[in-house]
């Protein structure tokens, strides 16, 4: 039976963890303090995600490069100085396929890319690229754990 190792990275609030996967990228940050994120839903209802500074703010992008990189660092600031609400779009809506990133936020994120960007306001489950589809995210007092010994990454201030 194998044994599948797990990777830990330390990551200050002041800090965005990349990861990298061959048609897509991941950015990840820590809350940094208490707040709530507002989703907005198709039916006009709004739920409040209430995150405690060590939870994560995801921003799952498909595509890669500095542009890419810059893109996801913009949602983050959105999301976390400015408290942007997220906004969930109906399963057939044309619009799901034409977004560049997708966020999600939590104690815990699970990547997958069989699911349609946009849609899921569960904020446990984020739209990901084939690469980094099955990778299971979960805070840290001191940063985060990831669920597979992932080499392709970098750490810069945010």
């Amino acid at each position: 039976m194998s044994v599948r190792k797990r990777r830990s990275i330390r990551i200050n609030p002041d800090e965005i963890l990349f990861l990298m996967g061959n048609s897509g990228e991941l950015g990840i940050v820590k809350a940094g303090e208490k707040k709530q994120i507002i989703i907005g839903m198709p039916d006009r209802e709004e739920i409040f995600i209430f995150l405690e500074p060590e939870d994560l703010i995801a921003v799952s992008a498909f595509d890669t490069g500095d542009k890419i990189e810059k893109g996801i660092k913009a949602m983050l600031y959105l999301l976390r100085e400015i408290n942007t609400p997220i906004t969930v779009l109906p399963k057939d809506h044309p619009t799901s396929k034409r977004l560049p990133m997708v966020v999600a936020a939590g104690d815990k994120i699970r990547l997958n890319c069989n699911i349609i960007p946009g849609t899921h306001p569960e904020q446990d489950i984020l739209c990901a690229c084939e690469d980094l589809s099955g990778l299971e995210i979960n805070s840290s007092v001191h940063g985060i754990e990831i669920s597979e010994d992932i080499e392709n990454f970098k750490l810069e201030k945010f």
